[in-house]
């Protein structure tokens, strides 16, 4: 895949300024915290319950209430009008809000438009968060004791959700920097223009997001409305193919849903209804509330054996916040203009932008994660069989009839995954009974290619290198007798033997035959370091390799390459010539 040329490194500058944004959001917090806590053993107003209108003692901007508005909005704090709760559209004027409301820096998803949502200081010297109506009245509560008797609710006499409140959604979301001015800068910047000419406008995508049971719930209705506000700030109106017992909620919400049964027909709806029209396919979990792109080239990590210095490079590394249809546009532009002409597209596989640092930006023969994906034209569908672990197969499916797939790397999603209620979740059980089904349908499909992971219980990990390789080992000696197919499985080991050897030789960081000298043993931290370095003293590192020794404990050990290098690097080995 060819990249960008430009400077793609990550950048001291960046990395720093970052730092600084999160030591200020600490040090707000813990300013915070430490007056709120002052303030309560001082005894706040003296009295259990205050005013709108009582000034606290030291000004409002010495109170816990401005200085939790202060940590919320980052460490620095912006004019009412531009922080998050303040009103999307009308509302009561800011100017004429009370001495002890301080509009708050986040805003509830429920929460419609001429509302704001405050921060006030209490009785007993802590915060309460409220909301403000239209016409100036304080409400504490959404609705008190779910009967309407009071609240927000009560005023406006009706249940409210996160469609209310879309408008806010969108608001801070434009303000994350989540708009299609940077979409097209981040298309500009990522993209060559060989490739910038496979960019293909909205009405060419077919969005279709697969659901169940997730339009009652405050959290499922909230996930839903972020990813649709995704949609909507990309001007694309997405298809949500739902359970038929849920499609009126869905509808409810102002979806465009259809039923569309369980998850893999629901999936394979959504490839026949974009073949059908021509466009372009695009499958989208329910509950991604990000999508970021780490605009940096590949570093080099090699001796790290934790994150520190990957998560160093994502510190300094440019990053971009896209919508749905520019990750789309530009996963199938990199397709489109790649010669393997793969017809799927990914993104990184986990949340951990981290782990994408030391990997290359693309990958042609790996697994692509089900929840955010384009499929260009191709014949290749779900196994309705399957219950999970269907992209997996997928995956599978599209490498082998086209040759690869393009797994983007740097595209990273924020998901909720197993914590939601409904959707694929519901399809597992805690044994993992359902799981193992699924995992056999892969591996008797795909043999060689599927491994448990021994760190993940009811996970896998696929290596498509080894499609057919372990049906090739039992075919392997079939019809021989016993004593042959020993000396079959005694070549094999002998040969296994050889190829480590020969690959450890050719990987020594020190000449096979250079001879090793013992240098002295006042620095040895332990005896029996002092006592392997004297084994080695006068022969080469190739006859040091493989020696065993005895280690703190009395355990027998091997010495290795790894030993070799700390008795050189803490001086009581040297190598000279043979």
């Amino acid at each position: 895949m060819v990249a960008t040329k430009r400077k793609r490194v990550p950048s001291a500058l960046l990395a720093k300024a970052r730092a600084a944004q999160k030591k200020a959001r600490l040090a707000a917090r813990g300013q915070q915290e430490d007056t709120e806590a002052k303030h309560r053993k001082a005894g706040g107003y003296g009295k259990a319950s205050v005013s709108i209108h009582e000034e606290p003692k030291g000004g409002i901007k010495n109170s816990p209430a401005y200085l939790k508005v202060l940590a919320r909005c980052g460490g620095k704090m912006p004019a009412p009008k531009d922080r998050a709760g303040a009103p999307v559209k009308g509302g009561y004027p800011l100017s004429k809000y009370p001495v002890n409301v301080l509009v708050d820096g986040q805003r509830v998803s429920w929460l419609p438009d001429d509302w704001a949502q405050c921060i006030k200081n209490t009785g007993p010297g802590g915060v309460y968060i409220g909301w403000m109506s239209p016409d100036g009245k304080f409400h504490y509560h959404r609705n008190l004791n779910g009967d309407f008797h009071d609240g927000v609710e009560a005023t406006l006499g009706r249940s409210l959700n996160a469609l209310d409140g879309i408008n806010g959604t969108i608001r801070s979301l434009n303000a994350s920097g989540v708009t299609t001015k940077n979409d097209k800068k981040f298309l500009q910047e990522c993209l060559t223009s060989s490739e910038r000419r496979h960019i293909l406008p909205a009405n060419k995508f077919h969005f279709g997001v697969v659901s169940a049971r997730r339009a009652k719930s405050d959290q499922g209705i909230h996930d839903l409305m972020v990813v649709d506000a995704h949609f909507r700030i990309a001007g694309i109106r997405a298809t949500w193919y739902v359970d038929a017992e849920s499609l009126q909620d869905y509808r409810k919400l102002g979806l465009d849903a259809v039923v569309g049964g369980k998850l893999t027909p629901a999936r394979n709806m959504i490839l026949k209804v974009a073949a059908k029209k021509g466009q372009v396919a695009v499958e989208v979990s329910d509950d991604i509330s990000k999508w970021e792109y780490y605009d940096v080239s590949k570093q080099n990590l090699k001796g790290s054996t934790t994150f520190e210095k990957a998560n160093k490079a994502l510190a300094g590394s440019k990053k971009h916040v896209v919508t749905p249809l520019a990750a789309a546009q530009f996963m199938l532009a990199k397709m489109r203009s790649s010669p393997l002409k793969p017809k799927l597209a990914g993104v990184l596989p986990t949340g951990n932008a981290a782990m994408t640092m030391g990997a290359d930006e693309f990958s042609t023969q790996h697994f692509i994660l089900g929840d955010f994906f384009v499929a260009d034209a191709s014949p290749c569908r779900f196994d309705e069989s399957m219950t999970l672990k269907e992209d997996y197969d997928y995956s599978c499916s599209h490498i082998a009839k086209h040759g690869s797939v393009l797994r983007c790397n740097r595209m990273v999603l924020t998901v909720r995954h197993y914590a939601n209620q409904g959707g694929a979740v519901d399809n597992r059980d805690k044994a993992g009974k359902k799981e193992r089904e699924n995992i056999a349908i892969l591996q008797r499909k795909w043999p060689g290619v599927f491994k448990m992971n021994v760190k993940r219980p009811s996970e896998v990990l696929m290596r498509w290198s080894n499609h057919g390789k372990q049906a090739e080992k039992k075919t392997i000696g079939k019809g021989l007798t016993a004593k042959a197919k020993q000396a079959l499985r005694n070549t094999k080991s002998a040969k296994t033997r050889k190829t480590k050897q020969h690959k450890a030789k050719a990987t020594l960081p020190f000449p096979a035959f250079a001879k090793l000298k013992y240098v002295a043993e006042s620095e040895a931290k332990a005896e029996y370091l002092a006592k392997r370095c004297k084994r080695c003293h006068g022969k080469t590192v190739e006859q040091c390799l493989g020696m065993e020794y005895k280690d703190a404990s009395g355990n027998d050990r091997k010495y290795g390459i790894s030993d070799l290098k700390y008795d050189i690097n803490t001086g009581r080995l040297k190598t000279i010539r043979a």
